[in-house]
């Protein structure tokens, strides 16, 4: 029977290449490199090769993430120096297990990765985000030690952003019988309440054998549903599909309000002796778009609410843990989402796992459009690994490849890579983010006699200047041609920054990288990415601008704003000392920026209520402060220290705004509802000066710490800027820490931050079950605080997509001698 086992811990990692890579191989003494002169014969895999001295590390683990900030490192990527590394594993297979099949699955490297196993070479992989597995059963020493080695090259980019470095995705080892479901080889998909299945088993043995394939529908309450059963002959080192249809009756469907999962139990017998099972979890939908009503999801209307992401996160990088990954897929539903654009590369297939579960449709992404067969492959391992999830309502072909989206040649390409989608998935539609006058694009397209399911619309940037009347102007001449705002907003902000004051008192540079005049909507706030959202992109639109243009228009089907979560790299239009950008709705910690709140108070029925700026301005009594209020309350009442100041109407997808002469106090915001009853009411006050430190703890499978700087009263102060230290003691470890300053170069893997307007962040894993540790965080002149974490959420590495087994660690060997335990 299938067994996974989790190959997460226990590697030793170096960042540098090697010249002479000769050890225990034939010719070393004549060559320094005589890797490809004989098989088995590449010395950093041997068993036995000195990696004492290499750094211990385990898995996810990006190794930019160690590496000091620098003004010589491109900007672009984040300002963290690149370069290549190797990772070493060694492990013990058992001598009674010979004649099974053991498969590594790497979830992703960054990137261009070489796997050599034992001396031997196994494949090389160029993407830095697709999956793969390599059959490791023919080079492994059963009953000794093993060796994995792996070599990536991060030096050269795929993205405009931070990508990180290293094996930053989840490995694991797989170890089947000889006739085993195949990689990826299961797809069940439904239209209406009939299930398609289709099971890929391969035959490892020389002869022929013949199998049946049962499958079996299990309900969220683990009750089977509909089993059937099909034989299948599999010629020897072959692999064969079978293919079932069963009928649900009156299926549960799934929804972001009811994600409802099935399961199905894929059991593969020879000779009446079950030798493979896989679990497989899926939904049962509907997906539909509409040219003149927008989007459909089980036959009923529904706007996307979408965002877009990278995979960085403060004190990690690329290196996200499931649990947090978690954290800030929840932090994007209580904003009130329900899509993720899944920008711009394959993710990590534990998130999509995470969408499922919590109800977050997705636009599941290839890196590269193009026909050649490396870049065909990496879209169809992204549609096999991926296509039973719940979760993937459309699939994209990429993303604003300005040198070919608008010539024949992109044309061919798309139309073959839409092809190769609906081979794939006949039930889910294909969509191509387009930027640059994209009404030009389409009308281009449309001449070539080629339409993709969904046009996807970049921004609305035309040569007259931003224009969202392009969406009417595409809908008048295409009105049966599905569209959707693939990529929207383009306003940036600081959270916590109100004011022209620059924080660590270095000034920030602007720099147009070549794309022209940056938009400052005040004068006042003129080269200051504040907390207003003040600065738009050349492209981009103020954020309640962005939202009206989707909400106002039935026939689009939605919006994917730019971004979530602020990541590193793409500064612009800042240079040096940024590393981080600012398009983020929350910060590189998930820390919520005002904006945050205007798309919370707008997507979410329920009444809220968000007021700014903070009410600490020492020396500016008397003076004017833009105070604004993000709210879905009909009216909103101001009152300064008990004077009522203003009551307003809010304007449906809109919000209050007012200036108020500076008075140290409460300031108050009340909301009413329509009938002019109070609903709602909060309050920022005048706070004290620094004077503890506060710990707010939340578990999802991995530890995410808030740290704020309270006063005396207990109460946040919004303006302090406080050095924090980290302690953590017992079954745990300080992953990283981090604050959202875009300017911050603190190294992500210290144990000191400094708060950025009030906040910190730790990250922290426990590295046992049922583990119990403690965690401090003091600082200067203030009172410590302290909390004991006890691991209630234990989150195993993540297994091969779609399966549910269980995962145990490797026995692992660090001083072999002579290759014998």
């Amino acid at each position: 029977m299938r067994e996974i086992l989790s190959m997460n811990p226990g590697w030793r990692f170096i960042q540098q290449d090697f010249e002479k890579q000769g050890f225990q191989s034939i010719h070393e003494t004549l060559y320094d490199s005589p890797t490809w002169m004989k098989s088995g014969n590449h010395g950093i895999s041997e068993v036995g090769f000195a990696d004492l001295e290499w750094q211990a590390v385990d898995l996810p683990h990006d190794f930019l993430q160690d590496n000091p900030f620098s003004p010589d490192a491109e900007v672009g990527h984040g300002s963290l120096p690149k370069g290549i590394g190797w990772y070493r594993k060694t492990f013990v297979v058992p001598a009674d297990v010979e004649g099974r099949r053991f498969h590594v699955e790497f979830d992703g490297i960054y990137r261009d990765s070489e796997v050599w196993i034992n001396g031997h070479f196994m494949h090389r992989h160029l993407s830095g985000y697709t999956s793969f597995s390599v059959d490791a059963s023919d080079v492994l020493n059963y009953g000794k030690n093993n060796v994995v080695a792996v070599r990536c090259d991060a030096t050269l980019p795929e993205l405009w952003s931070y990508e990180g470095g290293g094996i930053y995705r989840d490995v694991r080892l797989v170890k089947t019988d000889p006739v085993h479901i195949d990689y990826s080889g299961i797809f069940v998909r439904n239209e209406g309440d009939t299930l398609t299945i289709e099971t890929t088993v391969r035959n490892d043995f020389d002869s022929e054998v013949e199998v049946s394939i049962q499958s079996t529908v299990i309900n969220a309450e683990e009750h089977a549903e509909v089993v059937d059963a099909t034989e299948l002959k599999i010629e020897g080192e072959n692999a064969a599909a079978g293919f079932q249809t069963l009928e649900l009756s009156n299926p549960r469907k799934w929804s972001p309000d009811d994600p409802y999962l099935y399961t199905l139990l894929t059991s593969i017998r020879v000779d009446g002796k079950i030798v493979d099972e896989v679990r497989t979890p899926f939904g049962v939908k509907e997906v539909r778009f509409d040219g003149e009503k927008g989007f459909f999801l089980n036959g009923k209307p529904l706007k996307i609410r979408g965002i877009c992401n990278h995979q960085d996160h403060a004190g990690v990088g690329t290196a996200i843990p499931d649990g947090l990954q978690e954290w800030r897929m929840i932090q994007m539903k209580n904003m009130g989402a329900n899509a993720l654009r899944v920008s711009h590369n394959p993710p990590t297939p534990a998130l999509l796992d995470i969408c499922d579960r919590l109800g977050i449709m997705v636009m599941d992404e290839t890196r590269l459009t193009g026909s050649s067969p490396e870049l065909l492959q990496q879209l169809e391992d992204l549609m096999k690994r991926d296509r039973n999830h719940a979760s993937i309502i459309m699939w994209s072909l990429g993303n604003e490849e300005m040198k070919v989206q608008s010539t024949k040649v992109g044309v061919k390409q798309l139309k073959k890579m839409q092809n190769l989608v609906h081979k794939l998935d006949p039930v889910r539609p294909a969509v191509y983010s387009m930027n640059c006058n994209w009404l030009s694009i389409a009308k281009f397209h449309d001449s070539q006699d080629f339409h993709l399911d969904v046009f996807g619309a970049n921004y609305n940037l035309t040569p007259n200047g931003v224009d969202d009347g392009q969406y009417d102007e595409f809908h008048k001449l295409y009105p049966k041609w599905p569209i959707i705002g693939s990529e929207t907003g383009g306003s940036f902000a600081t959270r916590g920054l109100y004011d022209t004051e620059y924080y660590d008192g270095v000034p920030m540079e602007l720099n147009d990288f070549g794309h022209g005049g940056i938009c400052w909507e005040n004068e006042h706030l003129k080269g200051v990415a504040s907390s207003y959202n003040n600065g738009l992109t050349p492209w981009g639109s103020p954020i309640d601008t962005t939202w009206k243009a989707c909400a106002d228009r039935d026939f689009l089907a939605g919006t994917f704003l730019w971004t979530g979560f602020d990541y590193r790299g793409e500064t612009y239009p800042f240079d040096w000392p940024a590393t981080i950008t600012r398009f983020g709705l929350m910060d590189l910690c998930g820390f919520p920026k005002d904006a945050y709140f205007y798309y919370k108070a707008w997507w979410n029925a329920e009444p809220m209520l968000h007021l700014f700026p903070h009410w600490n301005w020492e020396d500016k009594e008397g003076q004017p402060i833009k105070v604004r209020a993000y709210t879905n309350c009909a009216e909103v009442e101001l009152v300064l220290n008990g004077e009522s100041l203003a009551r307003e109407v809010v304007e449906t997808n809109g919000y209050f705004e007012t200036m108020v002469e500076y008075q140290p106090g409460k300031l108050e915001a009340i909301g009413y509802d329509a009938d002019g009853n109070e609903i709602l009411r909060t309050v920022n006050e005048t706070v004290g000066e620094p004077a503890a430190v506060r710990l707010t703890v939340e578990d999802t499978g991995t530890f995410v710490v808030k740290t704020e700087i309270v006063d005396a009263e207990g109460r946040f102060v919004p303006t302090a800027g406080n050095k924090i230290r980290y302690t953590v003691e017992g079954d745990a470890q300080l992953l990283g820490t981090g604050n959202g300053n875009p300017t911050s170069h603190e190294p992500p893997k210290g144990n000191e931050s400094s708060a950025f307007f009030g906040l910190s962040q730790a990250i922290i894993r426990m590295t046992q079950e049922n583990g119990v540790a403690f965690l401090r965080a003091e600082s200067e002149g203030l009172e410590p605080a302290s909390v004991q974490l006890t691991s209630k959420v234990w989150k195993n590495p993540a297994g091969i997509p779609g399966i549910l087994e269980k995962v145990d660690p490797i026995e692992i060997a660090w001083n072999p001698v002579d290759g014998i335990l």
